[in-house]
Parts: structure tokens; C-alpha cells; sequence
């Protein structure tokens, strides 16, 4: 009796449940040109940052994911900074793109260069949610 109720206890404690967690599918263009895929696993509600060196530039990706809703359509809500590490490690930021998707269905923002109107950036995203 006494080994059913530690299992029990040890069953239902939080350090053994399952946070949620999206898994994230990232297509970036930078003017026009494909820039990089990504994946990461954020879990719901942190911060994760994917960096990546492109053509001798650091670059990096940052992402939070929740649950979201916007104009009474329900999903992935994902909030975005993306941008460039110089080589003192200072951060120049391009854009904060905010996306809601729908799971496993791919969400796509882009951002026009307010001068010439040419697309300067482009997200793609497909999130699935996961446990972590």
C-alpha cells in the first residue's frame, strides 16, 4: 500500500508531466533571395533563437509561441524578431513579424521595402504542437 502512494505521488508531480511545445518549420528570404530553413522546438510561451552564419553575416531568428487568437480565428500565435549579429556581438533588428497559424498549415508574412516596394523580407512558418 505505502509503494502505491509514492508511485502515485511520483506519477503526478509536475516534474514528470509534459510541458507543451510547438515544433517549428522556418522558410526566410532576405531580398528576394532564400536566406535559410530552420527548424527549432520552443516550448510554449519561452524564448528560442535559431543563428546561423550566411554569407559571412551572422544572422539570427527569435521566437515565442502560444496559444493566440486574432479577429476570433484561433492558433499558433508566433512573435518574431529577426536579424543580424555584427562582430562585436550587437544586435541590428530587421523586423518583429507576429503570425497566427493554423497547425500544420504553413502561415507566411512578408515585408516590403517601403521605398522601392520590393519584398525585403519573407517568413514562412508551419508550426505543430508537441510535447517537450
Amino acid at each position: 500500500m505505502k509503494l502505491l502512494g509514492i508511485l502515485f505521488l511520483a506519477t503526478s508531480s509536475p516534474a514528470f508531466a509534459a510541458s507543451t511545445a510547438y515544433d517549428l518549420r522556418m522558410d526566410l528570404a532576405l531580398d528576394g533571395k532564400h536566406v535559410s530553413s530552420p527548424r527549432v522546438i520552443v516550448k510554449e510561451g519561452e524564448s528560442a533563437t535559431v543563428t546561423q552564419e550566411i554569407d559571412s553575416q551572422t544572422q539570427f531568428i527569435e521566437v515565442i509561441a502560444t496559444p493566440g487568437k486574432i479577429q476570433k480565428h484561433a492558433g499558433i500565435l508566433m512573435k518574431f524578431i529577426i536579424g543580424t549579429i555584427g562582430p562585436n556581438g550587437e544586435r541590428t533588428i530587421l523586423a518583429k513579424p507576429q503570425v497566427l497559424a493554423t497547425e500544420g498549415k504553413p502561415a507566411r508574412i512578408t515585408q516590403n521595402n517601403s521605398k522601392s516596394g520590393a519584398e525585403q523580407l519573407s517568413l514562412s512558418v508551419t508550426a505543430h504542437k508537441t510535447a517537450f
